[in-house]
């Protein structure tokens, strides 16, 4: 019986979000402790089981629609004996929460495709699949999340240079906490514009300052210096709010981590709803903040070190 499997896992975006669609640099970390696994076999009819919906793929919702298109396009490339199958989704990130899911669930369904069908796949290939995803799902993508879900290594990315995967050394914790409330990614990638367009003197300057948080992030990075980090964290998160991108809850949750002993904190994503992230110098730190983000509300919580790999990325 032919089957696939395909395994991916999220992301969060450290800094630069909103900015990076304009040309800035961002940088973002894979969450490889959080994995999306998807497997496919043979089947009398063709049917999806995920987590959001379970029946005919005839059937898949608006709101999987990103999914619904990927799953098109991959049959009309691959399926040339037109075979049924049943596809499984097994994904422990949150959707509309700015973790890089619907990007996820793309590299993983994309992999098992091609391996259900016995067909080779190159990175390219992936990426211009999950772009093509996240296109419909999201809008105007920048391309970042579809890098860094498949990913073992950080990404410092701009649509202007060439993709940069780094590795650095540091201490310290990212707590990331979900506010419970579903992302807006299409609505406030559209709305940035929409501000952009009507005022682009203001707004350009927001995103050129957002682009310079990302420059300066990583030389944090690199040379480890986390009370420096932490207030990169801060002033990023006031330029996001100044786009309109915050939310009480996201707030609150911020406030919280930052009186508990976080370094900085900030929006990551979309916004207006998703994750926050907060920095930590240690795993007590962290910890510590985030038994303060549960009692604060928080739906879901993550603690993920910022240098998680002792081997150095292959560039090349």
């Amino acid at each position: 019986m032919l089957k696939g499997i395909g395994k991916s896992h999220g992301k969060t975006i450290i800094m630069g979000e909103h900015a990076v669609v304009y040309g800035y640099p961002a940088i973002a970390i894979p969450l490889v402790s959080i994995p999306v696994i998807v497997r496919i076999k043979v089947n009398p009819e063709s049917t999806l089981s995920s987590k959001y919906f379970v029946g005919k793929l005839s059937n898949l919702p608006d709101s999987l629609s990103g999914v619904k298109y990927l799953i098109n396009l991959l049959d009309e490339k691959l399926n040339t004996e037109h075979i049924n199958y049943a596809i499984s989704i097994d994904s422990s990130l949150p959707i509309e929460r700015g973790l890089g899911s619907s990007a996820a669930i793309g590299s993983a369904l994309t992999r098992a495709f091609f391996d259900f069908f016995d067909k080779p796949l190159d990175d390219d290939t992936l990426i211009h699949y999950v772009n093509k995803s996240e296109t419909v799902t999201h809008g105007k993508a920048s391309g970042l999340d579809a890098l860094t879900v498949i990913s073992d290594f950080p990404v410092n990315y701009s649509k202007k240079e060439q993709v940069n995967y780094f590795n650095f050394n540091s201490d310290g914790f990212l707590v990331i906490a979900d506010s419970g409330v579903k992302g807006k990614t299409k609505e406030t990638v559209s709305d940035v514009k929409k501000m952009y367009d009507k005022d682009p003197h203001y707004i350009g300057e927001i995103l050129k300052q957002l682009g310079q948080c990302t420059k300066q992030t990583k030389m944090a990075l690199n040379d480890n210096h986390l009370k420096t980090l932490g207030k990169i964290f801060n002033t990023a998160n006031n330029l996001l709010s100044e786009l309109n991108l915050s939310i009480p809850k996201t707030d609150k949750l911020i406030q919280s981590a930052n009186n508990s002993g976080a370094l900085g904190s900030k929006i990551t994503g979309g916004g207006r709803g998703g994750c926050i992230i907060c920095l930590a110098r240690n795993l007590t730190n962290a910890e510590m903040i985030q038994r303060s983000l549960i009692k604060s509300g928080a739906e879901q919580t993550w603690l993920q070190p910022l240098s998680i790999y002792s081997e150095e990325p292959d560039i090349d």
